[in-house]
């Protein structure tokens, strides 16, 4: 998931109307946002580069300026949050990550009359749980995700490939085990298990029993050691897994060098094996081997929210959410659709190139490994390859899940976490080495 990766124990938006609160005027159509990254800051091609992405759009769009407040360390969050509140001119700071929601909800309470917005956080909480006389704060909204119901339709994707190629596992590596990640880990396990019962139905030739073992997983317990991304995937390739889902940001790197030692002893042109990229649409760090992106639109959330500040319905969306709102599959915030949550297309593989072009510029190292159009060209070649029935199948869980047919299991409380582990499987007590165990079990 990310340096960050955003990670939220809040997860339910309350729709009650409380108490009014006191009326505030309209942001000016000109005004300043500026954006905290979260440690890693720019060209991290993941959680920080879509946030900085959402305040270029909402610039373009909405004439804003973005200002851009990186921090390298944590003890930079609220110097850097205090240093935007201070701006005269800016009318919305937000804060990129989890770990950032300590000091957002500390700011926002110092500097009344300005907005903050927490992206994957969890302040209002905080507030809640220390002042509680002051929940929900005014001018605080924590945007989170459906992590769970994006990362089911990738568990199906995996499954479905291991049908297909008569692979016995798919893989999933994580970062630091906390609530949000939870999320992650069991829609995707659920997606995967889906996915079999898809089969028995649609496609019996192809269909297999789903089994506890089926998904390898791991927590490497950080977000920023690309070596433990490397080590954790090499494992679960030497068990001839067909895909694995990077659920740790940056370490999602270490994933692809652990495909690309593949792909260069056997030659490979495209996969098998696969990687799934996260947050951003990272099919283009490895042309052919990323199968797909869960994206998690971090940009649409800053986006989104500097849209509420320009049209003066911030506060009360604030007022009539209890300050948390939920961006996934078909969501509409104050009529309109706002939706956070997709798998990654060939139509919005361009704009994402462009990232890592930026990320060249910033990093003055090489990071596109192609041209733009041959990149492209491979993506399209390597989905055309895949079976039409196999993104049929994904497209069904979508529709399903959008219509609510289907219900994904979201998970962010201990107990809920041991139960669906139970069903849907722990990981094997030898898989992979003591440094890689999840400090929570």
């Amino acid at each position: 998931m990310r340096s960050r990766p955003g990670l939220v124990l809040a997860v339910a938006v309350a729709l009650a109307l409380l108490p009014q609160a006191a009326p505030t005027q309209a942001a000016p159509r000109s005004f300043k946002i500026a954006v905290v990254s979260d440690v890693g800051g720019r060209g991290d091609l993941s959680f920080n580069d879509m946030a900085f992405k959402g305040g270029e759009d909402a610039e373009r769009d909405f004439g804003v300026r973005m200002v851009e407040l990186v921090s390298k360390v944590e003890a930079d969050y609220v110097p850097n949050l205090t240093r935007a509140a201070r701006d005269p001119d800016v009318q919305l700071i937000v804060g990129v990550g989890f770990l950032l929601s300590d000091a957002l909800a500390q700011v926002a309470r110092r500097f009344p009359d300005k907005n903050f917005v927490g992206i994957d956080t969890f302040a209002q909480s905080i507030v809640k749980e220390k002042f509680s006389a002051q929940y929900p704060l005014p001018n605080l909204m924590d945007i989170v995700y459906e992590e769970h119901k994006g990362s089911a339709l990738v568990g199906a994707l995996g499954a479905l490939l291991a049908a297909q190629y008569a692979k016995p596992h798919i893989g999933g590596v994580f970062g630091i085990e906390i609530p949000v990640l939870w999320k992650f880990e069991i829609g995707y396990k659920w997606g995967a298990r889906w996915a079999t019962e898809w089969l028995a139905k649609n496609r019996p030739d192809k269909a297999f029993t789903y089994r506890k073992d089926f998904v390898l997983w791991t927590y490497t317990g950080t977000f920023s050691d690309i070596p433990k991304g490397y080590a954790a995937a090499k494992a679960m390739y030497a068990k001839n897994a067909v895909a694995v889902y990077n659920i740790a940001g940056p370490l999602g790197l270490g994933i692809n060098q652990a495909v690309q030692e593949i792909a260069q002893s056997q030659k490979l042109r495209m996969g098998p094996p696969f990687w799934i990229g996260v947050d951003a649409n990272q099919d283009w760090i490895n042309p052919g081997f990323v199968i797909a992106s869960m994206m998690k639109r971090v940009d649409r959330g800053v986006y989104y929210a500097t849209r509420w500040v320009r049209d003066g319905q911030f506060r009360d969306l604030v007022r009539r959410t209890q300050g948390v709102v939920t961006l996934g599959i078909g969501t509409r915030i104050a009529g309109q659709l706002a939706e956070g949550i997709s798998v990654s297309t060939l139509d919005d593989l361009d704009e994402f190139i462009r990232m890592g072009v930026q990320a060249e510029r910033l990093t003055r190292k090489k990071v596109l490994p192609a041209s733009p159009a041959e990149i492209k060209s491979k993506v399209k070649t390597m989905r055309e390859a895949q079976p039409k029935w196999v993104w049929d199948a994904v497209a069904d869980l979508e529709k399903k899940i959008r219509e609510g047919q289907v219900t994904v299991p979201m998970v962010v409380t201990k107990p809920d976490i041991e139960r669906w582990r139970g069903e849907l499987g722990y990981r094997p007590r030898s898989f992979l080495a003591a440094a890689y165990r999840s400090p929570q079990r």
